[in-house]
């Protein structure tokens, strides 16, 4: 250097230190799954691609890994901490083409089988082997889960998956009108003309309160919900359980007067003893309840235990009801062939609490002929709570039945939410 003029040599020499320094940060980005400033929208090294971020918890998300090395295997983690922490692993194969896409590719390890694209959501488990139990924190809330790709132990790629909760969807607000007591899920998504709107048994599963985060998930989707307190509101539950026909007609009224609500497309909603409930309000009040959704539950009306007490009044009076559950047949079963609209039933064939429920869902399906529209869902491995919204290890049973029961949730919700757009375009 010269008077502050680099020669030729000291020219190329640099160029190639700069050149060295710009594969090292390459290598570097690669190594730690991000790109190189200024090449975000090609993509550096190995890298996690998201079809959608943020993405809302009651939908899957798409999840692939890009730039992978051909042959090798790569280990991903999910990590949320919530309390606890909970984490969950598949190893996969890395393909020719480098990436491993998890919604087609069967992992070579994982607490699940077959490709599972939301399999590391489901599956995730805290080191106490405890199960979750908090709609708080699986399914009202958002949550952050943290994806790790590991090949030969090292990290290379990591992003985090931010998961929208139900409350920033489906706000609710308490209702004290007229009899009855509930919680109103009203879509924050505006809509042109008027949608089918949804009555939710609630308070009839013991110690899941499903009632209230169903409603919150079928108002995410699109359509009003009132999750109404079976049993009255809390602190003044009737410890009888029995369900007088006067609240529902009152919270019939109370939800066909809402604004946005088609009145002539009203469904029910029970699940477990409230799926009875929603049979039978459907078949008492034909002429304006459409249709109803009915899962895990008897398709008779069963009287209240152990003293024998009516599971519904009508001012006051006994409805017949059959003593028990064990006895299936005809006479046991409500009429449903007079339900107008559609009718969803499920039943799993391990049920810890009902072990006969699909022998209940049989006698009701030929009770109810064929009808367009009507989903009847048989899950043989699936246990009780396979009612419960997908893509989260919520009240997931242990395995050998976690994944059966989680696979029946997403068909269950997804006919589901076929029956309700049907129900809105018929």
């Amino acid at each position: 250097m010269t008077g502050g003029v680099l020669t030729g040599g000291v020219r190329r020499m640099l160029s190639r230190v700069a050149g060295a320094a710009a594969l090292a940060l390459v290598a570097l980005a690669a190594l730690s799954g991000c790109s190189v400033p200024g090449n975000a929208s090609h993509g550096v090294g190995p890298r996690f691609s998201l079809s959608s971020d943020p993405s809302p918890v009651w939908q899957p998300v798409g999840i692939r890994m890009l730039a992978l090395p051909p042959g090798e295997h790569v280990t991903v983690t999910a990590t949320v901490t919530s309390g606890a922490v909970w984490t969950s692993r598949a190893v996969y194969a890395v393909p020719p083409d480098g990436e491993v896409d998890l919604a087609t590719q069967a992992p070579l390890s994982a607490a699940f089988h077959g490709a599972d694209g939301m399999g590391l959501f489901w599956s995730l488990a805290n080191s106490a082997g405890t199960q979750a139990t908090s709609d708080e924190t699986w399914g009202e809330s958002g949550m952050a889960v943290a994806l790790s790709a590991l090949i030969d132990g090292r990290r290379v790629a990591h992003t985090t998956v931010h998961r929208t909760g139900l409350a920033s969807a489906a706000p609710s607000r308490a209702v004290f009108d007229d009899g009855i007591s509930g919680d109103f899920f009203e879509p924050k998504t505006s809509s042109a003309g008027l949608r089918p709107a949804v009555i939710v048994f609630d308070g009839t599963d013991s110690g899941t309160p499903t009632g209230v985060l169903a409603a919150s998930e079928i108002a995410a989707l699109g359509y009003p919900a009132l999750a109404l307190s079976a049993f009255g509101s809390a602190g003044q539950v009737d410890l009888t359980h029995v369900f007088p026909a006067e609240r529902f007609a009152s919270a019939l009224s109370w939800l066909r007067a809402q604004p946005g609500v088609d009145p002539e497309r009203i469904l029910t909603f029970g699940t477990s003893r409230g799926a009875q409930l929603a049979l039978w309000t459907a078949v008492a009040y034909s002429d304006t309840v459409y249709g109803a959704i009915a899962p895990a539950g008897t398709t008779g009306l069963i009287c209240n235990s152990p003293v024998p007490n009516p599971s519904v009044t009508i001012n006051g009076s006994w409805v017949p009801c059959n003593s028990g559950t064990r006895t299936v047949n005809a006479a046991a079963v409500l009429d449903l062939s007079g339900i107008r609209g559609p009718l969803v039933l499920g039943c799993a064939g391990h049920d810890e609490q009902l072990d006969n429920g699909c022998a209940w869902l049989a006698a009701g399906a030929k009770a109810r002929g064929q009808h367009p529209g009507d989903t009847m869902l048989v899950a043989p491995d699936a246990t009780h709570l396979f009612y419960v919204p997908p893509y989260t290890p919520l009240y997931l049973p242990g395995a050998p039945y976690a994944q059966a029961t989680e696979n029946a949730r997403v068909r269950l919700w997804t006919a589901i939410a076929a029956t309700l757009r049907a129900s809105r375009e018929g």
